[in-house]
């Protein structure tokens, strides 16, 4: 990874995925809603909430990593 639009680039892939995976379940659940991107969103009850918490955590876990992975690759960017 060369350039720090690369790591830009990561970081919206894995902020995406955390939104629709991990954050939109919860109102979707709420208002009765069934996002097209959002598999959490179709499972039962418990399961759902497992996999929507999950998600998010590993999507901000990683977007912490690309972070301080880009900082470090490139300081003055």
């Amino acid at each position: 990874m060369d350039d720090p639009k690369t790591y830009d680039g990561l970081q919206a892939i894995v902020f995406f995925a955390g939104f629709y995976e991990g954050l939109l379940p919860f109102p979707a659940k709420y208002f009765g809603w069934t996002p097209l991107l959002s598999l959490p969103s179709r499972m039962p009850a418990p399961a759902w909430w497992i996999v929507a918490a999950a998600a998010l955590v590993t999507a901000a876990v990683l977007l912490v990593v690309l972070d301080t992975a880009k900082k470090r690759r490139f300081p003055d960017a």
